[in-house]
């Protein structure tokens, strides 16, 4: 059975959008605490899975609401979630877990669950890297057209930091604001999404462009002009993962961050840097993420991009796919000043931040096949 990638053989790279910054969300159905929530506390995966076994028997809502009072310093596996979800009694709680493993996908694991497998030698590093270069090219080339169901569930929240911004805001846990299901096409190596009544993303929501195609041309194009470097062996779903680091700088970049509607501000191709999950039998490409460097000042001060790839079958035959992916970004509020005789503006600001955190599933995969009959005009 032969394995191929999803990729994109044209492409300008990868992109993050944010909602614009001057959308205010309404009518959105927020977690509700006696005494307000106190504020996030840090926690590594060992603290969790303890507090995990104090809440068995605990109230859905209760076990809920104290785990939405965590975030992690270490990244919360699916090995490492799933056992701890059964010791939870209610759906609220096990969302309120995935939500926590969900953000935890940009840290590193835990010491515990890096292996103790030597690196390989430079030359066996060399050898994988190029075995996995040409895996991306090669297979850009062979890929059917399909069509695909990407699903996206919309979470923000507001940063216990607001409430010390010159414009304060109440902190507030990640929580879902809203939901989409698109089709997308993969057509002649380009990706389009199907317009239709039902699908259309929420104007709530923050929007990622790239990760169903362009995301591994771009990041192995970038990285080849930056720095790619050993990091460290892992256990995957189908025996041990050869993990990389790279840096790519902003004269190499072709990540791009923008927000909508407002120009004012923009980040344009900052530099980022990342991990790159590889099987080591094939040189495949089984997990992906990207870290924006931006700048503090900037009314976009993170967007990030994590991507697994697994086997999916798509007209008898398999290929390595996404999966599911997690993009977040942290937004200040643009808060402009304007003269209301003159209607000039007169000064702009940054204020309060925002949390955005998106969780996308990739599915039901299809071959997409252009249909055609001949009518004998004789016979009519």
């Amino acid at each position: 059975m032969k394995t191929e990638s999803i990729g994109e053989r044209e492409t300008r790279g990868l992109a993050v959008r944010t909602i614009s910054t001057m959308l205010l969300a309404t009518g959105l159905v927020l977690p509700v605490y006696a005494d307000g929530p106190a504020g996030p506390r840090n926690a590594t995966v060992a603290q969790l899975r303890e507090m995990v076994a104090n809440l068995e028997g605990k109230p859905d809502r209760d076990a809920a609401q104290a785990l939405a009072g965590l975030e992690l310093t270490e990244r919360l596996s699916d090995a490492q979630r799933l056992p701890l979800e059964k010791g939870l009694v209610g759906p609220a709680a096990r969302e309120a877990l995935k939500m926590l493993a969900e953000a935890s996908a940009f840290n590193d694991l835990p010491q515990a669950e890096i292996l103790g497998t030597p690196a390989p030698s430079r030359g066996e590093q060399a050898a994988l890297l190029a075995k996995t270069r040409e895996y991306v090219v090669q297979t850009l080339q062979k890929l059917p057209n399909f069509f695909a169901t990407r699903e996206t569930e919309n979470f923000q929240g507001t940063p216990k930091e607001a409430e010390h911004a010159e414009v304060r805001a109440k902190y507030e846990p990640l929580h879902a604001v809203s939901h989409s299901s698109v089709t997308v096409l993969y057509r002649n190596h380009r990706e389009t999404i199907v317009k239709g009544k039902k699908q259309a993303p929420s104007n709530q929501q923050m929007r990622t462009l790239g990760e169903f195609g362009p995301i591994l041309d771009t990041v192995f194009g970038d990285a080849a002009k930056g720095r790619i470097y050993w990091s460290h062996w892992e256990q995957g779903a189908a025996g041990q993962v050869a993990v990389f680091r790279y840096e790519v700088p902003e004269q190499q970049s072709h990540y791009q961050v923008s927000r909508t509607n407002i120009e004012q501000g923009d980040e344009n191709d900052p530099g980022y840097h990342g991990e790159i999950a590889v099987d080591p039998s094939d040189g495949s490409i089984l997990r992906v993420t990207v870290i924006a460097e931006l700048k503090l000042d900037n009314p976009i001060t993170s967007a990030n991009l994590a991507v697994d790839y697994g086997p999916v079958e798509i007209g008898g035959r398999t290929y390595i796919c996404p999966v599911k992916s997690v993009a977040v970004s942290d937004v200040r509020m643009v808060v402009q000043k304007l003269n209301f005789s003159t209607g000039a503006l007169e000064s702009t600001s940054l204020g309060a931040p925002k949390n955005y955190l998106n969780k996308v599933e990739f599915k039901d995969y299809h071959l997409f096949r252009a249909e055609m009959r001949v009518l004998d005009l004789d016979s009519h």
